[in-house]
């Protein structure tokens, strides 16, 4: 990737370069607004339950960043590498006033923000979908054994269909918990069903509800 002429983007412009997959912003951090120079951004949102949303692939001239609050609800991570420019209170104005379309994507980000603010609130009124999962396998676990079966063996024939409805969970969120489980290495398929490899991982997450 070539140099920037910071003349070029005008006097006082502060570039930032962001490699291949790095993060620009993610949730929590103080919000700042950015202008693709050169590169691109997928921005998305992650919610609770572990779904990845995207909302936008951003590319020179966009501004990401947008939003009322003072940390940001979503994440943002260059796709190659990138060059991003801080954009002023001033500049955004600015270009409000001339790009129509940025009002309506401010819309839309206050809109994410407050169902992040209701997914947050929801999350922490009821256990993670994960600690319910964990908590239900460990408890088939404990059926296994008095039963003569392994106990460390969740077999296929019991069906997401049935687990989804025993923990009210739709089935994209059993699969988000699912996934959850696997990263944390407690779990992992198998041809015959669900296997648990690490008890005291599963036990862990399940100690969370």
């Amino acid at each position: 990737m070539g140099n920037l002429n910071p003349a070029v983007l005008g006097s006082g412009v502060v570039l930032q370069t962001v490699k291949t997959s790095e993060i620009l912003f993610q949730a929590g951090d103080d919000r700042a607004l950015y202008r693709v120079e050169r590169g691109a951004i997928c921005h998305y949102m992650l919610w609770a339950d572990g779904r990845h949303d995207v909302i936008e692939f951003a590319f020179p001239g966009d501004i990401i960043g947008l939003g009322h609050l003072r940390r940001h609800v979503s994440t943002a991570q260059a796709m190659v590498d990138t060059v991003v420019s801080l954009v002023s209170n001033e500049e955004f104005e600015e270009a409000m006033d001339n790009d129509d379309r940025l009002s309506f994507r401010l819309s839309a980000a206050v809109e994410r923000e407050f169902d992040h603010l209701r997914d947050q609130a929801l999350a922490a009124k009821e256990p993670p979908a994960s600690a319910r999962v964990a908590n239900f396998l460990l408890a088939l676990s404990s059926l296994n054994g008095p039963e003569g079966r392994d106990s460390n063996l969740i077999s296929d024939d019991i069906t997401a269909g049935f687990v989804a409805e025993k923990l009210d969970l739709s089935i994209d969120k059993l699969g988000a918990a699912l996934l959850n489980l696997k990263k944390h290495g407690a779990v992992k398929e198998t041809p015959t069903g669900l296997r648990i490899i690490d008890a005291a991982a599963l036990q862990k997450l399940a100690n969370a509800a």
